[in-house]
């Protein structure tokens, strides 16, 4: 019987071993390992109270960069508001400004100095797609970045991505947590007759089978099969911080972060942000016929704060504002997003501990289970219990201490996986029944 006991321990030791060496492997490999990781790091700084802390994990080097939130505002260029009006003094070719017309708007914005635009009004026309619209191309493609906004659905046949829109992805590479909650699209009804090349993006201005929430803004959802899509909200952060969609990284119900230096924007499980309650004061909005119009002899040039605000163009005449794609509400509630959000500072790279060191802590926790394995079967299951309750914060504080006194991490994942596997065991181990024992003489 001893020697039965001990080919028992000595595989249940064995086999709690041989669990977490692989979870040590995978904690190598494995994208979800490596970020369930990183938690735990996050966790174990949580004892420096008083502080948020928000982290980069680089998966080829194996680094965790972890730093505090600024409470300064972190934008490099405020949006300002150029108005379409119902043009009174008619010097516009139409109104509602024609694919002529938003051209020489945006000669117009790039000769003034800025080097961005967001327009939030419709970019279709009943004619038929020609020179025009090939010239308000060319014109879009002179800024830095341009971007669209337009409504997108979810229909029975899904439809290729849009090129525009394509540039906007964000690679499902890019994500982790559970996305399916967020609205699933395939198709964007309104075609856009112009596009300036590949600084040209397009965000959402709605999703139409699902409506608008009060009080929140939709940032991201999930084209079926391809990534996520941007809001024209999220894009134009973007475009404040210049932050391109491969720099985007998504923690589904948790946050967006926008690069290694941008800011950190919370998201519930639907991919939607409080609105901003404290607004900070704007740009005074700008006529966009005034850009045009020559400057008259006693009036003083248009000037620029540095770096030049992003042009965003809305229609604010009663004619014109039909060609809104956004609400007067939703424009508001863009610009206090583009400028509310803090920017990490007081970043630390913390390079992870060689493979050995987490082996040791494998086989201590082999060999107490190896040892716990010959305790009286009725106080095994409570040694167990009590050991985990003072293992698992024991590992977290060496993970602390780790972190403060000689700035490197250690992996928990692949030791917590050998004490659960070896508490499992033993459990299953004490719901056999004993032997029978031969009592015939």
């Amino acid at each position: 019987m001893t020697a039965l006991h001990l080919k028992s321990r000595l595989r249940i030791a064995a086999l709690a071993l041989g669990v977490g060496c692989l979870v040590l492997y995978l904690s190598k490999t494995s994208s979800w390992i490596k970020q369930l990781d990183a938690s735990f790091v996050m966790m174990a700084m949580s004892y420096q109270k008083g502080e948020q802390f928000v982290y980069q994990l680089d998966e080829d080097s194996n680094k965790i960069t972890i730093g505090s939130l600024s409470k300064k505002q972190g934008q490099k260029n405020h949006p300002q508001s150029i108005q379409i009006t119902d043009d009174p003094d008619k010097i516009f070719e139409q109104s509602p400004p024609s694919a002529l017309d938003y051209a020489i708007i945006l000669t117009a914005l790039h000769k003034h100095g800025f080097r961005d635009v967001v327009l939030t009004t419709n970019l279709n026309w009943d004619q038929r797609v020609g020179i025009e619209t090939q010239g308000l191309g060319r014109q879009l493609g002179l800024f830095d970045y341009s971007a669209i906004s337009l409504p997108v659905t979810r229909v029975a046949t899904p439809r290729p991505v849009p090129d525009m829109l394509k540039r906007s992805l964000i690679p499902m590479a890019q994500v982790t947590g559970n996305h399916h909650q967020l609205p699933l699209i395939n198709h964007a009804p309104v075609p856009v007759h112009a596009d300036g090349g590949k600084h040209t993006l397009a965000g959402f201005s709605e999703v139409e089978s699902i409506p608008p929430t009060q009080g929140r803004i939709q940032l991201l959802a999930h084209w079926q099969g391809q990534g996520l899509i941007p809001s024209i909200e999220l894009l134009t952060v973007m475009i404040a911080h210049k932050i391109s969609p491969a720099d985007i990284r998504v923690s589904c119900e948790d946050h967006i972060r926008l690069g290694k230096n941008g800011p950190i924007i919370p998201i519930d499980a639907f991919g939607q942000t409080p609105v901003p309650q404290e607004v900070s004061a704007s740009l005074a909005p700008l006529p966009a016929e005034k850009l045009i119009a020559p400057v008259a002899e006693n009036e003083a040039p248009l000037k620029l704060p540095n770096p030049p605000p992003i042009a965003l163009i809305h229609a604010s005449g009663k004619e014109s504002s039909i060609t809104n794609t956004l609400s007067a509400e939703r424009l508001a509630d863009l610009i206090a997003l583009s400028h509310h959000y803090p920017i990490p500072e007081n970043r630390t790279s913390y390079p992870r501990l060689p493979i050995w060191a987490s082996l040791i802590l494998l086989l201590d926790v082999a060999l107490l289970s190896f040892w716990y394995g010959g305790l009286v079967r009725s106080i095994r299951k409570l040694a167990y219990v009590v050991s985990a309750l003072i293992l698992i914060p024991l590992l977290f504080a060496l993970l602390a201490a780790l972190l403060y006194l000689t700035q490197h991490w250690l992996s928990l994942s692949a030791p917590l996986a050998t004490l659960f596997t070896v508490w499992i065991l033993h459990v299953t181990r004490l719901k056999r029944p004993l032997p029978q024992q031969n009592t015939t003489p």
